[in-house]
């Protein structure tokens, strides 16, 4: 048995290379080594790289040729393996690591003299093999100067402390501080970014050498890295040596009298501009990419587009993609400049941002826009040019803008109405258009709020009406014997010139009328439905079925209102009864009185040979019935009616749940035009296919219903069986969740793999309607952002950097899914310092 015991260096490094040879240098199990033996050496072949195994190897081959020796065979050789591979001492043998054998040309060499002697000598040019003095030779090179240097660099190999991996070690040691720095600045850079704040300070506020004053302002995006190197060492250091070179770089340019702009070429701090740019320009890329890969996940999309100007006035076009895979989504692909405002120019920015983002154009099947002739032109429109490009599309005027239409027409429809809404807006802006007004106001409603009617906010009239008149039957909010009592002083104050006096004692008079009170009460009974139903339609994610559902709901509402006017008298008498009572307790000697004002009674002249009479309505009650309240809900209920019935063969539900009691001709002539589109993405898809499979679901729905509520109630038991207290209240929620809308319709098809062989036709047609949009608010509410991004103070970014500040902050969730790996690879490609100097 060989033991492998010593104290010099030729032991130590023979034990090592036994030792490390199967363990340290043969770890790399993923590189592929084949041996050939040629006339002439032994050549390793590793990655199409050729290492000739009996030569002096090159720094990058030491691993390769350490693998492939020692080379020592016993077979077919001309010496005494076991006296050659192996001395003895002090009775123990030991194995000669550092000797290898080329059987072709039978000569020994020594491995370790190879890879790292600098001198020639008989074991680096090949030994002979002949048993003559071979065993001398042997032992008098062991004991060489030269050969024990070259054990001694092997064993710092070993161990990697040779000076190529000592160097390589302080580089990749470099390199990851820098990814450490990077990976703080890319977070502070995502905050700033999700937060729609600005990131540059001062013009020269950004330079390196300044960021020790305290007493500049560096900007967001420096002042957020000084503020977390307080708590971060790394950081500090970092920032730390970033000022000492630029303070060194400046100092020598004041000694020499040299001007120079931004920072020296051969200084990257990574705290510059520049960096920022870079990086802000990768994360957008990367978001951009994210998006546009889960939109082509889908079999198709629809599109919301939307215009408005920005602080500098410029038109931006916001477009945002709706998409369906396991859930509804709606993303925002980007804000584009236009430079016109023509349905043509419009459908051409929109293709060129789909191409531009890898997505195809004929996928799209819908487009949602609002009622604008350059977006809904029968001939010119944006929709108009769409469908040339795409002839299957279906547009859908946004449900949303044609409801803010209506409520808008409706509040116009009458005199009485438009002087109501008038007179509220010009309350709120004679009380906020003078201080001293306003402090009374203040000092009377202990600092509550007025409200000023706004054209674009399509709350406003609801929200003015319900602080003056609180709600419908109960005024106890209500804000109306505030703003009397504040116009009444402000009449019977001296101080206010007369104008002002006169102003407020006609307020005072309009509201103190019965007609001003049962309007209000009349738009607080239509509000408490339409409201809703407004806020229901901006909802995200809204699919159209609900969307009509909702829209039936609040027509049925109106119409049981519509004929029913002593309701209307009851809360205005009970709203007159607690304004009175309130006025008399704080001693305002005003009253509001509980019948309509008395008018003389217009008779038309009859005329000579006219036989029939005038019979004008006496009765004030039934004429202000008959004149106003009348002609609102006609006009709310015909408008509701007539602009919402152009997409019900769609939005209407009725046509693939609701089924069972329908024959299977019926449903047949109802999924027509339907099945007629989605044989576009499904060619073997037909109508009676389509009607056998919705036919059959539709019975067996109850079940499968049934199942999925099983289901979720023994998921709840698991999950909320640690809290007693709380199960209840969820699992009663979960029982009251809707099963019957399409949203769950598809979900349940999906979780129990029903899409895949079974409802396949069903599914499909669930997810183009979920897909279709009914509404564009989305583009609303990214114009709500682009004021904050965009504005009075920060109004010079590109359109590039812009549009990628708005992707950041709306859609965060992907912002976050980011990998900041991802930004420092993607930037490291783009800073050419950064790849000629191999800092990251």
């Amino acid at each position: 048995m060989l033991t492998l015991i010593g104290c010099n260096s030729i032991e130590v490094a023979d034990k090592f290379r036994h030792t490390t040879t199967n363990k340290g240098l043969s770890n790399d199990a993923d590189h592929s080594i084949s041996y050939k033996h040629s006339d002439n050496s032994e050549v390793v072949e590793h990655n199409s790289v050729v290492i000739t195994s009996f030569k002096k190897p090159n720094t990058f081959e030491l691993k390769m040729f350490f693998k492939a020796h020692p080379v020592q065979p016993f077979n077919n050789v001309i010496f005494n393996p076991l006296l050659a591979y192996y001395r003895v001492k002090d009775n123990n043998n030991y194995k000669r690591e550092w000797l290898t054998y080329e059987h072709s040309s039978k000569l020994f060499y020594c491995t370790f003299c190879l890879a790292f002697s600098k001198n020639s000598n008989r074991f680096t040019i090949g030994c002979q093999s002949e048993p003559r003095h071979l065993y001398q030779r042997l032992c008098e090179h062991e004991k060489s100067v030269d050969h024990s240097q070259c054990i001694d660099s092997y064993l710092l190999y070993s161990k990697q402390k040779d000076l190529y991996n000592m160097f390589t070690k302080e580089k990749q040691a470099e390199k990851c501080k820098k990814r450490a720095v990077l990976d703080r600045i890319i977070e502070t850079i995502k905050m700033i970014g999700k937060r729609g704040l600005s990131y540059r300070g001062a013009k020269n506020a950004e330079a390196a050498y300044t960021l020790n004053d305290a007493t500049i302002d560096h900007g967001n995006f420096l002042e957020v890295l000084i503020l977390i190197s307080k708590f971060d060492p790394l950081l500090k250091d970092h920032i730390n040596n970033a000022v000492l070179k630029s303070s060194k770089f400046h100092n020598n340019n004041k000694v020499t009298g040299k001007k120079s702009s931004g920072r020296p070429g051969s200084l990257v701090t990574l705290l510059s501009k520049t960096t920022a740019d870079y990086i802000i320009e990768a994360i957008g890329q990367l978001m951009r990419k994210c998006i546009s890969d889960n939109i082509n996940e889908a079999q198709f999309f629809s599109i919301q587009i939307d215009s408005t100007q920005d602080i500098n006035v410029h038109d931006q076009l916001s477009v945002i993609i709706r998409y369906v895979n396991t859930n509804v989504n709606e993303r925002l692909l980007g804000f584009v400049r236009c430079i016109s405002g023509k349905g043509e120019y419009l459908c051409k920015l929109v293709c060129e941002l789909l191409k531009k983002n890898g997505l195809d154009l004929n996928k799209c099947v819908g487009s949602s826009t609002d009622g604008a002739a350059n977006m809904r032109g029968e001939y010119n429109g944006f929709t108009a040019w769409l469908k040339k490009e795409v002839p299957e599309q279906i547009h859908v005027w946004c449900h949303a803008h044609i409801l803010n239409l209506i409520m808008t027409d409706v509040t116009k429809i009458c005199i009485e109405c438009v002087s109501f809404f008038g007179l509220l807006s010009s309350i709120a802006v004679f009380v906020r258009e003078s201080y001293l007004r306003m402090n009374k106001w203040e000092t009377t409603s202990k600092y509550k709020f007025i409200s000023i009617i706004g054209e674009t906010r399509w709350w406003a009239k609801d929200r003015c009406v319900s602080k003056i008149f609180g709600s419908f039957h109960n005024p106890e909010d209500a804000l109306f014997v505030d703003i009397v009592q504040t116009l009444d002083e402000i009449y019977n104050t001296p101080n206010f010139t007369s104008d002002v006096r006169f102003k407020a004692k006609v307020y005072v008079d309009s509201l103190l009328k019965y007609e001003t009170i049962i309007l209000s009460q009349i738009f607080l009974q239509i509000f408490s439905s339409t409201t809703p139903l407004s806020l229901y339609l901006q909802t995200k994610g809204l699919d159209i079925f609900q969307a009509y559902k909702m829209v039936k709901q609040t027509t049925n509402i109106l119409n049981e209102q519509s004929r029913n006017f002593e309701n209307i008298l009851e809360a205005s008498n009970t709203f007159t009864e607690w304004a009175n009572i309130t006025f008399n307790d704080r001693h305002l000697g005003l009253n509001i009185p509980r019948e309509f004002a008395e008018h003389r009674i217009s008779r038309k002249k009859i005329m000579a040979g006219e036989i029939s009479k005038d019979d004008p309505t006496i009765n004030q009650v039934n004429k202000y019935r008959i004149n106003v309240f009348n002609v609102i809900y006609d006009q709310i209920i015909n408008s509701i009616t007539q602009r919402f019935s152009e997409h019900e063969i769609f939005s209407n539900p009725s046509n693939f749940v609701s089924t069972l009691n329908l024959s299977h001709i019926d449903i047949a002539k109802r999924l027509i035009k339907l099945t007629g589109i989605l044989n576009k993405f499904d060619p073997s898809l037909t109508v009676g296919t389509f009607t056998d499979e919705i036919k059959d679901f539709a019975s067996k729905w109850p079940k499968i219903k049934q199942l999925a509520d099983n289901d979720d109630d023994q998921e709840n038991v698991l999950q909320y069986d640690d809290n007693d207290e709380d199960n209840e209240e969820k699992i009663d929620e979960n029982k009251n969740k809707c099963k019957d809308c399409i949203v769950c319709c598809f979900k349940v098809l999906q979780i129990y793999n029903l899409h895949s062989m079974a409802y396949s036709n069903l599914f499909l047609a669930y997810k183009f309607i979920l897909t279709l949009s009914c509404t564009q608010v989305r583009c609303e509410t990214a114009f709500s952002k682009l004021k904050y991004i965009l504005n009075r103070l920060r109004n010079c970014l590109s359109q590039e950097k812009m549009d990628t500040f708005l992707l950041m902050n709306i859609e965060k969730d992907i912002l976050q899914n980011i990998k900041n790996e991802d930004v420092i690879d993607f930037t490291h490609k783009e800073i050419k310092v950064l790849v000629k100097k191999k800092i990251v």
